[in-house]
């Protein structure tokens, strides 16, 4: 169903996507307890999952081209797929904030400290572009050389417990710089048949889940916050791969829907918060505020999130080449 074998990889984007909107739809006013838990539960692995992603279908993309990888066209393809839509995006965003001011004022500095650090509002989500950019063009660096991999790791490793700071998102590549390792690992592995993304190797990553999750609840910082980060997104994600790998077996509507989230997942997640902010003010405008109204509220603002983003995506940018390149030429 898919042009390349790993269409559970499109499944578990789409999971993945689906669970992004979900974490975006907060409201100011109320968000009820079971909202809170979902929440945290979410973003203790939606990230780690689509950087384990990348790293997986680099690692895959690098075997089909036997090792070769030319690096300046690389890092051009990257930068116009990532880095284009992030300044697009972000100008876009600037343009409603200058119109209507809320929150930080739109000047110079604003535009200025667009090009290397989060300028927060809105817009807040779009690190991901810029911390994804970076990781490709070090795991770029990286394979160049023999033992590239083995390389990267020993050097993704340590970094991840160390502290930088939010310039050039580096706060970010050297979280996500290990979980994308991991995902070109898991992709080796899985290659050589190491590991087989079983129903089994779920359960038993669930399992492990569930205890690590209980300790990060406990507040601890430092090592061992970093490390039960770490073990929550790398065995919460291997979960749901494993999940996706089982569901891709089954063809259905649900298994067919969400696959063709995942195919678009990059243009929901540019445009989701379009219909996501329109659910939060309608709901706060409605103010009946109870936990089964803000259930019905989220699951009409997921459905909003991805609706609207593949409406715009098909009529708004597919159909104009220009715009089709400004949002990464998805």
């Amino acid at each position: 169903s898919n042009h390349f074998m790993y269409s559970y990889v499109s499944l578990a984007k789409g999971f993945g996507i689906l669970l992004v909107i979900a974490g975006h739809f907060t409201t100011v006013k109320y968000a009820p307890g079971f909202y809170n838990a979902f929440r945290d539960w979410i973003y203790a692995f939606h990230m780690p999952l689509f950087m384990s992603l990348s790293g997986f279908l680099f690692a895959y993309s690098l075997k089909r081209s036997s090792g070769q990888l030319p690096f300046w066209s690389f890092v051009r393809k990257k930068f116009t797929r990532l880095m284009v839509p992030y300044f697009f995006v972000s100008a876009v965003i600037a343009l409603i904030k200058w119109y209507f001011p809320k929150g930080r004022i739109v000047n110079y500095g604003y535009l200025t400290d667009l090009l290397y650090m989060n300028v927060g509002g809105v817009a807040v989500f779009l690190w991901f572009l810029y911390a994804l950019f970076l990781i490709f063009l070090i795991a770029a660096v990286f394979v160049q050389f023999k033992r590239g991999h083995m390389a990267m790791g020993l050097v993704a490793l340590p970094l991840f417990f160390m502290t930088l700071p939010d310039t050039f998102f580096l706060s970010y590549v050297k979280v996500y710089l290990l979980y994308f390792w991991l995902g070109m690992s898991l992709f080796m592995a899985a290659d050589k048949k190491v590991l087989h993304l079983s129903l089994k190797e779920m359960w038993v990553a669930l399992l492990l889940f569930i205890p690590v999750y209980a300790c990060r609840t406990m507040g601890h910082d430092g090592f061992l916050r970093n490390l039960e980060n770490l073990l929550c997104g790398t065995l919460c994600s291997y979960a749901v791969i494993c999940f996706c790998n089982y569901l891709n077996r089954y063809t259905s509507v649900i298994q067919k829907s969400i696959l063709h989230v995942g195919k678009q997942s990059a243009a929901i997640y540019l445009m989701h918060m379009a219909g996501v902010s329109l659910v939060c003010v309608w709901y706060e405008k409605l103010a009946i505020f109870t936990p089964l109204t803000y259930l019905v509220a989220l699951i009409v603002a997921v459905i909003m999130g991805v609706g609207l983003s593949l409406l715009a995506n098909k009529y708004l940018v597919s159909s104009n080449k220009y715009v089709n390149w400004l949002m990464g030429g998805n």
